[in-house]
């Protein structure tokens, strides 16, 4: 398996990805979810604009096997207002070892960048099992959390850039928790410059 950053490119083959019947860890067909072809279609071609598009802040990861089948994509924001990222989803078909594969691949690819903290939107029946399942052994050590705060579902977040970044706009049909992951201070031997003139 390999990973790489995704360009416009790989848009006809992230589609499948977006037709699973899970979502944030519940079956859509038995929840309170709407889930057309058409709005599949709409999910699809806004995480295309946003994330394939070349745009400096959206990025997107993905995950393929030696025969070129993408198995997974996470995709993320960087913020220019706070030396943060976003993990704005993740899509996959091939279970924790690809999702730890782009986790860490996105972790490494921020810490470069000097980006030492993330924040992720999760289910808040699942959020016990968001660590064993996504990451490695290495960052599980390596990094903290704390869980910043609960929207009840199909309520709107007030926090502007999280309610536009994580939330896409969108009332969740589920309860959710923001969590912040952030690299535990005995790792972070040099600090990224915050200024200039």
């Amino acid at each position: 398996m390999n990973v790489k950053i995704l360009e416009n490119s790989h848009s006809k083959v992230t589609k499948d990805l977006f037709k699973t019947p899970i979502f944030m860890g519940y079956n859509i067909s038995e929840k309170d979810f709407f889930v057309a072809d058409d709005l599949v279609e709409f999910y699809h071609e806004s995480f295309c604009c946003s994330y394939l598009s070349g745009l400096k802040n959206y990025k997107a990861i993905g995950c393929f096997d030696d025969a070129d089948n993408i198995l997974g994509f996470l995709s993320l924001y960087q913020s220019s207002d706070e030396p943060s990222w976003y993990g704005t989803q993740i899509r996959s078909i091939g279970g924790k070892q690809v999702v730890r594969m782009l986790l860490d691949y996105a972790i490494n690819l921020n810490e470069q960048d000097g980006r030492l903290k993330f924040y992720t939107l999760w289910s808040a029946n699942q959020t016990r099992y968001l660590r064993r399942f996504a990451f490695s052994d290495y960052n599980n050590e390596r990094y903290d959390y704390f869980d910043e705060y609960f929207v009840p579902a199909k309520h709107k977040c007030f926090y502007s850039s999280h309610w536009h970044i994580l939330f896409n706009r969108v009332l969740i049909p589920v309860d959710v928790i923001v969590r912040c992951t952030f690299l535990k201070q005995k790792y972070r031997n040099i600090l990224s410059i915050g200024g200039n003139i």
